[in-house]
């Protein structure tokens, strides 16, 4: 077993050489396409399927990406596509801006984005002659909701182009018009992956003028005419998981370690409604449909990295002693102790401090100056208990702050044991899902539901329902029971196995199998 995991451990490693240039996969165009390899010339492996000859074709090439600022308020982004497929006699040119408006609403939270095109140019070449764009309209935008652990996101695209056949608007031997339809466009980022997920529905209106039309005979039609349809589905999804590769030597330190490997996958796909094609040209006499199913996906391991072992005498054999190994190997718990204590009661500090440094990663040691900074007169402690020169001031201030720990009466009280309640609470205020609860009065289905304190039935609600907590095999949620320093393991993994691993099949695989 431990030869088969290095050899695994081993090809991981030789993929990240391979891929070390690859850019994060992204949503790019609303027509869906596959991000790949970022090549020597600075541009990416491109791929999309193009219907506007009433077929399916897929083409391959390049894509020129912007970098995205974080920073401004306001932004342009530019995009340049180079694609084609020889044996179908197709090339695509395309270049697109966008400008991009970010307003923060800093009371709720919140950033809406607004996204506009600011030019957008696209030639297709076929064997039948060249389609020009010659008009749009397009639409995007999206809300997104910025919680202590998660930033969601929701939105939506509407667009409509024309192309003009061998000629414009005025002149032209026909048209080929999108009507495009996103919802839902939703996504998350977190510090253990990030998802940009959405649906887009096209219907494709062909139009050419009929040579063979004749006004005088009955039927005749001045247009040839045919219709489509495409749903498409696309999805990119970063992902962090975490392998433990035991020691072979006997004469080491340390048993073994963990790995952080951060990996990427793309999926797109779609389904579609054409026309009967033959030799090239549409049948529309044909009452058949070419109805079908395409999916792209492409896998790529981003990166590996080694995290630190822990030096603890007394979890070996103990139920929690997978959960207390990663936490600590992830610095959620303390290191440097060589005893846990899992039987021990924790702390509030000690749950508010391993929660912060699981959503958010270890906070920067305070310098000097910014300890003299919080002695100014004037400058208010986040709680009335908390010293400026207290080692864990920046962490009670990131409590107070992202609103995850309110205190009693303006007190944070450290020292004082953590109820079940208070760290479901927590958790679920990280998540910012206590809003997603129904309107009282509402009862959980625990057998001690009455037992719950009024301030944390919302919290205990919706823990129980995204499977967080599930209380115990009698139905029971002990809401009020002091919570040891094992369970809290337990608890806070089931908190970061839901960010990696059910938030991404809630993102995807329920949005592009429904």
């Amino acid at each position: 077993m431990k030869g088969k995991w290095f050899k695994s451990l081993t090809l991981m490693i030789l993929l990240i050489s391979l891929f070390s240039t690859v850019s994060s996969g992204q949503a790019v165009w609303m027509d869906g396409g596959l991000v790949g390899d970022k090549l020597l010339t600075g541009t990416h492996e491109y791929q999309e399927l193009c219907f506007i000859t009433g077929e399916p074709v897929l083409l391959k090439g390049t894509v020129t990406l912007p970098t995205v600022p974080t920073d401004k308020a306001t932004y342009s982004l530019k995009y340049t596509f180079e694609l084609s497929n020889a044996a179908k006699g197709i090339t695509l040119e395309r270049d697109v801006s966008f400008d991009v408006t970010k307003t923060v609403n800093a009371d709720i939270d919140q950033t809406s984005y607004v996204k506009k095109l600011s030019r957008y140019d696209e030639t297709i070449t076929t064997a039948s002659g060249e389609y020009t764009l010659g008009k749009y309209t397009y639409s995007e935008s999206r809300l997104e909701d910025n919680t202590p652990a998660v930033d969601y996101f929701s939105g939506n695209i509407i667009s409509e182009r024309t192309y003009y056949l061998n000629g414009d608007y005025l002149n032209n031997q026909g048209t080929v018009t999108y009507i495009i339809d996103a919802k839902p466009l939703v996504g998350y980022d977190h510090v253990y992956g990030k998802s940009d997920t959405f649906v887009i529905k096209q219907e494709i209106q062909s139009s050419k003028p009929n040579p063979n039309y004749d006004p005088k005979v009955v039927g005749s039609k001045e247009f040839i005419t045919w219709t489509g349809t495409v749903d498409i589905g696309m999805s990119s999804n970063k992902t962090v998981n975490y392998l433990y590769q035991p020691t072979d030597p006997q004469s080491i330190s340390f048993r073994g370690n963990y790995f952080q490997i951060t990996s990427e996958e793309n999926v797109l796909t779609y389904d579609y409604s054409l026309p009967i094609v033959n030799n090239g040209t549409v049948d529309t006499a044909s009452t058949k449909r070419n109805l079908g199913k395409n999916s792209l996906s492409k896998n790529v391991i981003l990166e590996s990295k080694a995290l630190i072992t822990p030096r603890i005498r007394d979890i070996g054999g103990h139920w929690a002693e997978r959960e207390i190994f990663l936490l600590t190997s992830l610095q959620v718990f303390d290191v440097q102790k060589e005893y846990f204590v899992p039987s021990a009661t924790i702390s509030r500090l000690d749950f508010g401090k391993a929660l912060v440094v699981a959503v958010n990663g270890v906070l920067p040691t305070p310098t000097s100056t910014d300890v003299i900074k919080r002695m100014r007169p004037g400058v208010e402690t986040p709680f009335l208990d908390v010293l400026p020169t207290d080692p864990e001031y920046h962490y009670m201030e990131f409590l107070k702050k992202s609103g995850l720990m309110i205190g009693r009466n303006g007190y944070f009280i450290g020292s004082e044991p953590l109820t079940r309640a208070e760290a479901i609470t927590i958790m679920v205020r990280a998540l910012g899902l206590e809003y997603m609860a129904p309107a009282p009065p509402y009862s959980t289905s625990f057998v001690d539901d009455r037992s719950i304190p009024e301030w944390a039935k919302d919290a205990i609600y919706m823990a129980n329902e995204i499977g967080l907590v599930t209380g115990t095999p009698e139905g029971y949620i002990n809401p009020k029971q002091w919570v040891r320093k094992d369970e809290a393991a337990k608890m806070l993994n089931n908190f970061i196995e839901h960010l990696k691993d059910a938030i991404t099949y809630d993102y995807r695989e329920k949005i592009l199998n429904r």
